[in-house]
């Protein structure tokens, strides 16, 4: 159960800052937590979310940057006014990029940018995605396009078609249309080399048919709950290879110039739009259940973010 409760300001220990938060989004892992479904299991009580912006306003002995400066948080529990945080959680603002971009710089695009290098997809192969709308599959989009890539997004419905097809995508309405059937027509019999899930259910099975023999089901969410189909026809006779993408994950086995490099791309993509968002909605913090609601809803365009 989420409530909001009101808690004494933290003061933060030596080597350590304070940062009053001025946005973050709600993401499905903030709502995975709470559900108790996430990597990381919540201890009980537990504050929620996991990336945010803000100003750091207090500094423990030894610890920096100094008070005023403008900072995106990568952090848990930052669906707080004040959070303490690890001065190595924090990445130090240009004054160009706005707290719309650096409450969300942290979680979805460094997915994208990772998700796009572990494809390793050359000129011209195709890469499938489930939730092709989904805010992570759009910045997938516009890299793999850019890339040379041709991109296929299955979406559950035809209104965000003409957007993504902008993006460069060719749309594929699952409510309309068989899905596995329209994917070799645009293949031409072929199939696509990587297929990335967002969704887990029925729709890993989905992609899978869209996937060549030898291709790669890259699954990195669970939006329907339901764990991953796949048949075993598909990996015993088509070696299909399934693997997980756990953000964290991916992070830790970067080396200290890797994470720098992933870092500065992060916000040369910001700056030019290839790793943006848009905001459909912002709601206070004490009314987090009117935001989740809202975040949870189908047809949704932009994120919705959580403002002091």
């Amino acid at each position: 159960m989420l409530e909001c409760v009101q808690a004494p300001d933290p003061e933060p220990p030596p080597g350590r800052v304070r940062v009053r938060i001025s946005a973050r989004p709600v993401n499905p892992s903030d709502l995975l937590y709470v559900r108790g479904r996430y990597g990381r299991p919540p201890p009980s009580p537990s504050p929620v979310g996991f990336e945010a912006a803000g100003v750091v306003d207090a500094c423990g002995a030894g610890a920096g940057p100094a008070p005023g400066t403008r900072v995106a948080l990568d952090a848990a529990g930052t669906w707080q006014d004040l959070v303490v945080a690890d001065p190595a959680d924090l990445t130090v603002l240009p004054d160009d990029i706005g707290d719309d971009d650096a409450c969300q710089m942290s979680i979805n695009p460094p997915t994208a940018l990772l998700l796009v290098r572990l494809a390793g997809l050359r000129t011209g192969q195709w890469l499938v995605q489930n939730a092709g709308a989904s805010a992570v599959a759009r910045m997938v989009t516009r890299l793999a396009v850019r890339a040379g890539a041709r991109c296929v997004s299955i979406v559950r419905s035809g209104r965000h078609s003409a957007a993504l097809r902008e993006l460069g995508a060719t749309v594929i309405d699952a409510s309309s249309e068989p899905v596995g059937d329209r994917c070799a027509d645009l293949t031409a019999g072929r199939g696509a080399a990587v297929a990335f899930d967002a969704v887990g259910g029925q729709a890993s099975d989905q992609a899978v048919r869209c996937l060549a023999d030898g291709g790669r089901l890259v699954v990195y969410g669970l939006m329907s709950g339901q764990p991953a189909t796949v048949r075993t026809e598909d990996l015993i006779f088509r070696s299909v290879g399934v693997e997980g993408f756990w953000l964290p994950e991916r992070l830790r086995t970067l080396d200290r110039d890797e994470r720098a490099g992933l870092a500065a791309a992060v916000v040369d993509g910001l700056r030019t739009g290839v790793l943006r968002s848009e905001v459909e909605a912002r709601y206070p913090l004490a009314g987090f259940a009117d935001a989740v609601r809202h975040a949870a809803a189908p047809g949704r365009t932009g994120k919705i973010l959580l403002t002091p």
